[in-house]
């Protein structure tokens, strides 16, 4: 007991920015097969985010890690991707992503504190200040949301929050994994955030195409112009290391899709077109919108559900459903399946969410074929 008291008084609320520390941490973390995990990372001027901070904490320890220091964080790494190592984070996507680049990996097993929230009745996306809140009657502030993580040496108040955002993890999902298991949910917690696990290194071009406002306004041949651009634009800024609004804005990037030129003085006398990007890129632009037609851009839209409308009525009356049944649940409607989700469903292009598991079973039950 007077050794593990020593460990947690010399690692507990620190920033681990030396070797030796670094071997005491992970040896503590070997000992654990629940970790909780949290990064903090800044990516301003870059397209690839730049790891500042891995926070971990066991029931045991709470540390932050210097991934600016110079520490060879492999050890840490390996010993977090163990077979028998589950994280627990809220709201992981991004911090999955950023460990997968670092790290060359992802975890055996996950458990996602805001999906866990969600199947237990919250809010679709709350946020780790507002569950906690909510479950254990924890306030962890927000004052340094906004902080320069690259900062060093990193300000007393920024560490203390950032040390925050993984001490009361484990108690949280404790607290929900309570909750589910009276409900019968453990088993959709597992689905989801092992769904959680396997889209974490995809590249997302369709859902940055599907944010782009006013993207669902424009024709068929406009839509499809528009995801040959941002496939365009999310290369040209990986190849340079630069974030994607450097390259090519969105509201940019809809103009060229509607207008659709065919050569490069057409595309130079588009509105707010920079010179500089007309004569450096403008070759790649054009033939990229004039590969539209490609069989593989069709496919991702059609998996999209962005040709063939959804028949309104049949919509509504599905979306009406699955509301009914949401609330039955103590579940928001968009937690069992968002509109999308169901336009894509009537058009018989199911995401694969809907199409097997626990929420395929409830559309079953409400007398949906999961396959049309």
């Amino acid at each position: 007991m007077e050794a593990a008291e020593t460990r947690k008084g010399t690692l507990t609320d620190r920033l681990i920015d030396d070797e030796g520390s670094l071997r005491e941490l992970v040896a503590e973390i070997g000992r654990s097969s629940l970790v909780a995990l949290d990064t903090e990372f800044v990516r301003e001027r870059t397209y690839y985010p730049q790891l500042c901070l891995v926070q971990v904490a066991t029931d045991d320890v709470t540390a932050c890690v210097d991934c600016l220091a110079d520490l060879d964080l492999a050890p840490l790494f390996a010993v977090l991707t163990r077979p028998d190592t589950t994280w627990v984070l809220h709201s992981g996507r991004q911090d999955l992503e950023v460990i997968h680049r670092y790290a060359n990996a992802l975890p055996a097993r996950l458990i996602d504190t805001q999906i866990a929230a969600a199947l237990a009745g919250h809010a679709a996306q709350i946020g780790l200040r507002e569950a906690l809140s909510a479950m254990l009657g924890v306030d962890i502030g927000k004052d340094h949301t906004r902080s320069d993580w690259s900062a060093r040496p990193l300000p007393e108040g920024p560490l203390r929050y950032a040390l925050d955002d993984v001490r009361h993890l484990l108690p949280l999902w404790r607290a929900l994994e309570q909750k589910l298991a009276a409900a019968g949910r453990l088993d959709w917690v597992a689905e989801d955030c092992a769904r959680l696990v396997e889209e974490a290194t995809r590249d997302d071009v369709l859902a940055i195409w599907f944010r782009l406002k006013g993207v669902q306004g424009l024709s068929a041949d406009e839509r499809k112009a528009a995801l040959a651009l941002v496939l365009w634009r999310e290369r040209a800024a990986a190849s340079l290391d630069r974030p994607r609004r450097w390259i090519m804005s969105d509201e940019l990037l809809i103009r060229i899709a509607q207008a659709r030129p065919k050569n490069i003085r057409a595309l130079a006398a588009i509105p707010e077109m920079p010179k500089r990007l007309a004569h450096r890129q403008g070759a790649e632009i054009i033939a990229r919108l004039a590969a539209r037609d490609d069989p593989a851009l069709e496919e991702m839209l059609a998996r999209a559900g962005s040709g063939e409308r959804a028949d309104r009525d049949a919509l509504k009356a599905l979306q009406g459903k699955v509301k009914a049944r949401a609330a039955e649940l103590g579940i928001e409607a968009e937690v069992l399946a968002s509109r999308r989700d169901l336009a894509a469903f009537l058009r018989g292009v199911p995401p694969p969410h809907l199409a097997s598991g626990w929420r395929a079973a409830e559309l079953a039950a409400l007398g949906e074929p999961t396959s049309l």
